[in-house]
């Protein structure tokens, strides 16, 4: 006996191909897989029938999870597929901040800078500990992050720990990815090409908040200059560089109450500077409390989610790549969530949350251990939320009868614990989302029914 799945999202809209053939769309939270199907399978699970489903379809359907046995529990499924990942220690993920310091003065942020570099002791240390998980018996693939503050300010303790982290890996025969955060003002396309080749960075996340003016107002360099067109600039070299194109660039922009008419501008102005690439994205983000207050400034979930699907339409109408719809179920949610993860700031201090190296008062109370006393083992201790996925069983959020959990997670634990709902904005615009995903495999609204039309 088997049940229609809790966790699926019809279109409400039906769609027509070229032909005339209409269909919806259906999305399965449990895979993060989105299909195209025909009005009478539309009908079946809308109407929770699987009786009425054809072989063929009931097949597809239960691949995807859309169709599950009828005596199972989901929602304990899918968080214990979630503690299992959680648990697992294959897969080490580990985040560096080689710096205290930042050489920018963003109006959101929430973290304090100091200058000076990292002691050779520290380094040391900080290369031993990533040693020893790399070469840990189960360790199956790597991940080691370069966060900030701004790590490029730390450049040379990048240049000088990750190869030995990449040369680890290769001879314990581990997978190995990097990514670099960084707001892009001092990479420069040699450095960028020292990372991509010596460092095994693969993925760089700049931020860029609107167009020039509107960038440097909102992200101004504590020298008083500008950086946006020296950052593009950069990026534009690196990405017309065929032999350094296997590196991915992701353009994030944090939106606030000063910068959320200028999207659309910074959007066409992209663009027109040639960053319709394969390994270019845009990823645009609310601005949220780190440690800091930012309830004046902040853009409510639904007032985003009401612009950004208008912002979505405008990226692909230029050829622009953006995420519209998850396509990995969520297992992990974070660092803060699993054994295998941990972020070692610059002061020494273990974190399992990214978010409180730099803030100064979970610097001084919420560090797991300092380096100097993790003892021998690649394991961290255990963090505030390492239970998450209990939490979301006990229903201590809303997330347990949510729809959407099994590709958010829950999304930020500490937001929860802060009392700041950190639902995903696909929440509240996912039926504007289909449209455009519907619009990109060739399906347009069906002639003569209005949304929502079965």
């Amino acid at each position: 006996m088997e049940r229609v799945s809790r966790y699926l999202v019809l279109s409400d809209r039906t769609y027509a191909d070229a032909t005339g053939v209409r269909v919806r769309l259906a999305y399965s939270t449990r895979t993060a897989g989105a299909m195209a199907v025909d009005l009478a399978t539309a009908r079946a699970l809308e109407a929770g029938d699987p009786a009425a489903l054809t072989p063929a379809w009931a097949s597809a359907l239960r691949a995807a999870e859309v169709l599950v046995p009828g005596g199972e529990d989901e929602l304990s499924a899918v968080l214990d597929r979630n503690r299992r990942a959680s648990a697992d220690r294959s897969a080490v993920h580990i985040a560096l901040l080689p710096t205290s310091y930042c050489n920018m003065g963003c109006a959101y942020c929430g973290q304090e800078h100091t200058r000076g570099g990292l002691t050779h002791t520290h380094r040391s240390r900080v290369r031993d500990r990533v040693l020893r998980a790399v070469n840990a018996p189960e360790t199956r693939s790597v991940r080691i992050d370069w966060f900030g503050a701004e790590p490029m300010m730390g450049y040379a303790v990048i240049r000088d720990l990750a190869p030995r982290f990449v040369a680890a890996a290769a001879e314990r025969g581990a997978a190995y990815s990097s990514v670099l955060v960084t707001n892009g003002s001092l990479l420069t396309p040699a450095k960028a090409d020292t990372l991509i080749r010596s460092c095994g960075v693969d993925h760089f996340e700049i931020t860029v908040d609107g167009p020039p003016e509107i960038h440097d107002a909102h992200r101004p360099l504590k020298s008083g200059r500008g950086s946006f067109w020296k950052i593009v600039r950069t990026v534009r070299s690196v990405v017309d560089t065929p032999e350094l194109q296997s590196a991915h660039f992701t353009f994030r922009t944090n939106v606030d109450a000063h910068n959320q008419d200028s999207v659309p501008r910074y959007i066409e102005l992209m663009a027109e500077l040639g960053f319709a690439r394969p390994n270019v994205s845009f990823s645009i983000v609310p601005v949220h409390s780190w440690g800091n207050d930012v309830s004046a400034i902040e853009v409510s979930r639904q007032a985003f989610a009401a612009r950004e699907a208008e912002w979505f339409r405008l990226l692909l109408r230029h050829g622009l790549a953006a995420r519209l719809l998850p396509n990995t179920a969520k297992k992990v949610v974070c660092p803060a969530t699993t054994v295998s993860a941990e972020i070692i700031s610059s002061t020494g201090n273990i974190f399992s949350c990214s978010e409180y190296p730099l803030v100064p008062d979970a610097e001084r109370t919420l560090a797991l251990t300092h380096i100097d006393r993790a003892g021998p083992e690649p394991v961290r201790p255990r963090g505030p939320f390492d239970d998450w996925n209990d939490e979301i069983g006990r229903g201590t959020t809303w997330c347990r009868d949510c729809v959407f959990m099994p590709t958010c997670g829950g999304s930020c634990p500490k937001a929860w614990q802060e009392g700041h709902p950190p639902c995903p904005g696909y929440k509240f615009n996912f039926q504007e989302r289909l449209d455009l995903v519907a619009a990109q495999c060739g399906l347009s609204p069906a002639a003569g029914e209005p949304a929502g039309a079965r």
